[in-house]
């Protein structure tokens, strides 16, 4: 099945293809063409799916996939979504499709009827509890277990940047290991998070149990510590955890050539705050860091030597303790350039920050360190 633009080829034992967006539009009509072509299966898991000009091309194409036969299957996260879960249930559904809410919100209760967790609505509302914290983030989609999207765009009009631009990443890829991205799919909505083997992180990293979590964050490490050239991270929400933050110093104190590109403008307000009370130990250490100010930095990438980790993984809190998140590895050369050239162009639309810019304010206990408390659930 084609559904992308022409792409680099590997073996079979690797990804085929592989093929980089940075524009949402040409993401979203990629993933489009190829709700169009499926012929046997789709399966969607996105973390925000919103009912405006985007949202509602997509229900209208996933309708018209389930209603010519193809078996769709869609879920959304109930706190990403909680705004249009309960209609897309309804306009999915009607038309042939299977529709489910990761971890519905308790005051929605309409909602439960498409939860994952089987049972009265008593036991969803305290399994809800139990679980308030843990997001479904993801977003991918699978088609024909043959061809997969994944990156960090949500379906929504703002990535599409009418109002203001936002900067983020997909790919595209096919080959042997979009096996392992299906099952991840089939576990999450089977109820069974847990996944046995596929820990290699080779070609996806995900953190659908606790053992997996534990692997992956340990894997990222191992990729930080083990570079030989350069480190360059893309990281819209930047709050590391420590051992990633000792990772990325002892890289640097290797003469790695270590980049930061992080938000200058974030829809999440308090992170550039965040972000900020980094820059000093870092700078020290001749980190470059590149604070994005063309429009709202969203995206999610981390480029060591010659490998590319893309996906809805963020440098945060959140991502490593809370969140399900699931990236993909690129190795090949000519995504490997792209993705360099991206991020360069990346720098270019931002300000280089140096030891001048750590203002009072990034200093400050109150209003550059009392997040960092904060920084757990963030």
């Amino acid at each position: 099945m084609t559904t992308t633009p022409a792409a680099s080829k590997q073996s079979s034992n690797s990804w085929q293809t592989e093929t980089i967006f940075d524009s949402a539009r040409e993401h979203f009509d990629s993933m489009l063409a190829g709700i169009n072509q499926a012929s046997q299966s789709i399966e969607l898991a996105i973390y925000i799916f919103e009912l405006d000009v985007i949202g509602k091309r997509f229900v209208d194409h996933l309708q018209r996939a389930a209603q010519r036969g193809v078996t769709v299957r869609v879920l959304v996260d109930g706190i990403g979504s909680s705004r249009s879960a309960d209609t897309l249930g309804e306009l999915l559904t009607g038309a042939g499709a299977e529709f489910r809410i990761y971890h519905p919100l308790p005051w929605y209760w309409d909602s439960y009827r498409w939860s994952l967790r089987h049972g009265s609505w008593i036991s969803k509302f305290w399994h809800f509890i139990n679980v308030v914290n843990r997001r479904d983030h993801r977003k991918f989609m699978v088609i024909d277990n043959h061809t997969a999207w994944c990156g960090n765009f949500n379906l929504s009009d703002d990535h599409l940047g009418a109002r203001l631009p936002w900067r983020d990443y997909g790919v595209c890829v096919s080959g042997r290991p979009i096996t392992q991205l299906q099952i991840n799919f089939d576990r999450v909505w089977q109820g069974e998070e847990a996944i046995r083997g596929l820990t290699d992180f080779k070609y996806s990293c995900s953190n659908l149990s606790f053992r997996l979590r534990w692997l992956r964050n340990r894997n990222l490490i191992a990729r930080i510590r083990n570079a030989q050239q350069r480190i360059w991270i893309c990281s819209a929400y930047f709050s590391p955890s420590g051992a990633i933050l000792r990772a990325i110093k002892a890289a640097r104190n290797k003469n790695i050539d270590v980049r930061l590109i992080v938000a200058g403008r974030s829809d999440v307000a308090l992170f550039p705050l965040l972000t900020s009370s980094y820059y000093a130990d870092l700078l020290k250490l001749g980190v470059k860091i590149y604070q994005y100010e063309h429009g709202v930095l969203h995206a999610k990438v981390i480029l060591v030597d010659q490998h590319c980790v893309i996906g809805s993984t963020n440098l945060n809190h959140r991502s490593f303790y809370h969140d399900l998140e699931l990236d993909v590895v690129l190795d090949q050369t000519a995504s490997i350039t792209r993705m360099e050239n991206l991020l360069l162009s990346d720098m270019d639309n931002a300000r280089l920050i140096n030891s001048r810019d750590v203002s009072i304010l990034s200093r400050s206990f109150w209003l550059g360190w009392v997040p960092r408390i904060l920084r757990y659930w963030m």
